[in-house]
């Protein structure tokens, strides 16, 4: 691909979405706008169009039969459930009729739903932070050089990793006691440099012991939350909960991209093997208007993840270019 499918811009199309959320039994109550009361439906109607080349429409039944046989896994927190959810239903859109099993395996740290007629399974591997969080005498220790889950992702043939949401979380969210870095145990560190740390370590782990001949490695990039207007030159807005429309001033979102996404590019540029960088961050800067808001089952404002169906299918609209280029 000599253009870059990550640069363009959002235009209205009647023909989408590419589904229907109510033909679908897979979506989530957090997901699930439309059941949950969202009155509004453009957001519904835009499709990505890259600047200077195609992005593919998704054909689920061609999907199925090119990876046939094929273990994907997507591996990581609720962005990689919103992301996994939208594969699943886009798939099943496809070929409603086939077989379709879905497990819990692994004591639940991973979800498969298997289409039996094509043997393809499509997983989501359970991991806030990719490296490991042990329990341990003084309590939960998050090891930043430590990955032993990776025996459980290497045989796969794709492999969609993610990590970020959970990284500046504190208090009662904080899923650790202790940090270990290189031996070193501390009560804290500087967030950004774990984020930095526990990548490359991901990125050692790709190079050491992942074979890119016969497995696909994708890190899903960093996805933009919506809770402060100044961002998008609403001052005083603090969540996403009128929005109705993408963002629209010049093409670029005022405030430019977050830390972590050049932390995620410094460090996957690194890697000696193929890895490709499914890079959604700016594009989905531009979609304040396509997160559940309180229209979930919680009622809770939620200007983190998106509504399914919605942004994430265009994530997958992508994953699927990058996989069949």
């Amino acid at each position: 691909m000599n253009c870059n499918m990550y640069q363009g811009k959002w235009v209205y199309d009647n023909s989408y979405p590419l589904y229907n959320s109510t033909d679908c039994p897979f979506i989530r109550k957090e997901f699930d706008c439309l059941k949950y009361g969202r009155p509004d439906h453009l957001y519904l109607k835009y499709r990505w169009q890259p600047t200077n080349c195609h992005l593919p429409r998704f054909n689920g039944e061609y999907f199925l039969k090119r990876f046939k046989g094929k273990k994907i896994m997507f591996i990581g927190d609720s962005l990689s459930l919103n992301i996994w959810q939208s594969l699943i239903c886009m798939l099943h859109a496809a070929v409603p009729n086939s077989r379709i099993i879905k497990q819990e395996l692994n004591n639940n740290t991973i979800s498969a739903v298997t289409f039996q007629d094509y043997k393809i399974s499509v997983m989501l591997f359970h991991s806030l932070y990719l490296v490991d969080v042990d329990e341990e005498r003084i309590g939960r220790v998050l090891k930043l050089n430590s990955m032993r889950n990776g025996d459980q992702w290497k045989n796969n043939d794709v492999l969609v990793f993610n990590t970020w949401l959970w990284w500046y979380r504190r208090g009662l969210k904080q899923q650790w006691d202790y940090v270990n870095d290189e031996g070193r145990i501390t009560k804290d560190i500087d967030r950004m440099t774990a984020f930095r740390t526990a990548l490359t370590t991901l990125a050692k782990w790709v190079d050491s012991d992942v074979d890119t001949n016969r497995t696909k490695v994708i890190f899903q990039g960093i996805s933009p939350s919506h809770y402060n207007g100044t961002e998008w030159n609403e001052p005083g807005v603090r969540n996403c909960f009128k929005e109705m429309e993408p963002f629209n001033g010049s093409s670029a979102y005022p405030v430019g991209l977050p830390e972590a996404a050049y932390v995620v590019k410094d460090v996957i540029s690194k890697i000696k093997k193929p890895v490709h960088l499914l890079d959604i961050t700016a594009l989905s800067q531009l979609r304040k208007d396509a997160h559940p808001s309180s229209y979930n089952a919680f009622k809770g404002m939620d200007c983190t993840h998106w509504c399914v169906v919605g942004l994430t299918d265009t994530w997958n609209q992508l994953l699927y270019a990058a996989l069949l280029s």
